[in-house]
């Protein structure tokens, strides 16, 4: 009887990857005709990549990131009611500067970017409990993120949520088309570490916000990328009052990597392992978790190809996490999905946002 059940859960593994397989067929396959973004020759690429190493930020990781101390200046841009309560959309002024000068201009030159905004469902009579969602890559608009988070079950539980956009998406997004995947660039390594730790930053500023509007307990989920975001924050951080992580990117290397991308010029070994270093510097397994490993909660599939299994399970046993649960399918396609929701609702209540708060 255990090994039909194993068989079975292995096959809709199975089945669940190959979903996955085919969504990551599509950026394959276009690959070769994708605009080029990479504009740097080789000695400027490896001064760029040798800055994080000089300094020793790859290292010491906890040491590349900047986070305020306090709030930025922020303000109401849109307000309209739901249900018992508003949906507001506030903006604010990010105040991230990139470390590194060799790619600082063209960093600043998106100018979408340097507007940060929160969205947020609140109940018009307190501050409650907010559930802050981080988005996945190429995400990130609130609609989508409100069918995604199940937002509305969450209001209706008597929290308010909110919505950090994560630099370079939705109306962070650059005006060129062509650089709208620019948070992950494997052919460009330092562009994505200046967005992560700029996304570290915005998501420490968004925090204080929050405090600001009078928001005492703040706990964080994220999806995919938005787990990967939020896993590195609860290294650099202890204001969460928990971690939800669902799916999440652990470890950029797979399913893409630098070593998928043919740059325009030669690359030995030594520069190869260099931009490798850089690639995966500021992975969560790189830090420690600074709340109490009781107030994370990982959610991940034993089929995924976009967030490998392997590297989920590897941040589980480093960090000595309890609150783990590996469902059966892939990425996309998981097949025990109320397994899923109830893990996330029973963590809510133990951590203290239960319902009719």
């Amino acid at each position: 009887m255990k090994t039909n059940k194993y068989i079975q859960k292995k096959m809709l593994d199975t089945l669940g990857g190959m979903v996955d397989n085919l969504f990551l067929a599509v950026p394959r396959v276009l690959l070769p005709f994708k605009p080029k973004t990479h504009v740097m020759d080789r000695a400027a690429y490896e001064a760029s990549v040798d800055f994080y190493i000089d300094r020793g930020y790859t290292g010491s990781p906890a040491s590349f990131f900047a986070l305020p101390d306090r709030a930025p200046a922020y303000q109401l841009a849109e307000e309209t009611p739901y249900h018992e309560g508003m949906c507001q959309f506030w903006t604010y002024s990010s105040r991230h500067e990139p470390r590194n000068p060799n790619i600082r201009d063209r960093y600043l030159a998106h100018t979408n970017n340097h507007t940060g905004w929160l969205v947020r469902w609140t109940h018009s009579d307190r501050p409650r409990p907010t559930v802050l969602c981080l988005h996945g890559y190429m995400l990130g608009e609130p609609q989508q993120a409100w069918r995604m988070f199940n937002i509305q079950k969450l209001f209706d539980r008597g929290l308010d949520v909110a919505l950090f956009v994560t630099p370079f998406h939705w109306r962070r997004a650059p005006t060129n088309k062509a650089e709208r995947g620019i948070f992950l660039q494997p052919d460009n390594v330092a562009m994505t570490a200046e967005c992560v730790g700029h996304a570290m930053h915005d998501l420490a500023a968004t925090c204080h916000i929050l405090t600001d509007l009078g928001t005492e307990q703040i706990g964080l989920i994220g999806a995919s990328l938005g787990g990967y975001n939020a896993a590195l924050f609860a290294g650099l951080s202890d204001r969460p009052a928990f971690i939800a992580m669902m799916v999440p990117a652990i470890n950029f290397s797979a399913p893409f990597g630098p070593t998928d991308i043919k740059l325009p010029y030669a690359v030995g070994p030594d520069l190869a392992d260099k931009i490798q270093r850089v690639w995966t510097f500021h992975s969560p397994l790189n830090l420690r978790p600074r709340i109490d490993t009781e107030d994370i909660l990982v959610i991940a599939a034993r089929g995924d190809k976009l967030c490998p299994y392997d590297h989920t399970l590897a941040l589980c046993r480093q960090w000595h996490l309890n609150r783990c649960h590996f469902l059966t399918g892939g990425h996309w396609l998981v097949f025990n999905n109320r397994r899923r929701g109830a893990a996330w609702y029973q963590f809510l209540e133990q951590k203290g946002f239960g319902a009719n708060h």
